[in-house]
């Protein structure tokens, strides 16, 4: 049977010290360091947010933008 213990730290040096002991005992260990757990929910939110590197100015692409729609009246019965 195995058995999984999940430590949660955010002190480096804690880490190293389980770390340490699980391999003094011999037992295989799985690491996995994330900045998600340590984020508030503001800034995990705005992590989704990302930026547009484009050769067109904002201009420009508001144009082109602007001519692609399809505003033309649609004959739909409703």
């Amino acid at each position: 049977m195995t058995h999984t213990i999940i430590i949660n730290t955010t002190d480096d040096k804690d880490f190293e010290l389980i770390k340490g002991l699980a391999n003094r005992l011999g037992l295989p260990v799985a690491e996995r360091h994330t900045e998600e757990l340590l984020m508030t929910p503001e800034d995990s939110f705005l992590k989704l947010f990302g930026s547009w590197e484009s050769d067109e100015s904002g201009d420009e692409l508001a144009a082109i933008i602007h001519s692609s729609r399809n505003d033309n009246p649609r004959d739909i019965q409703l």
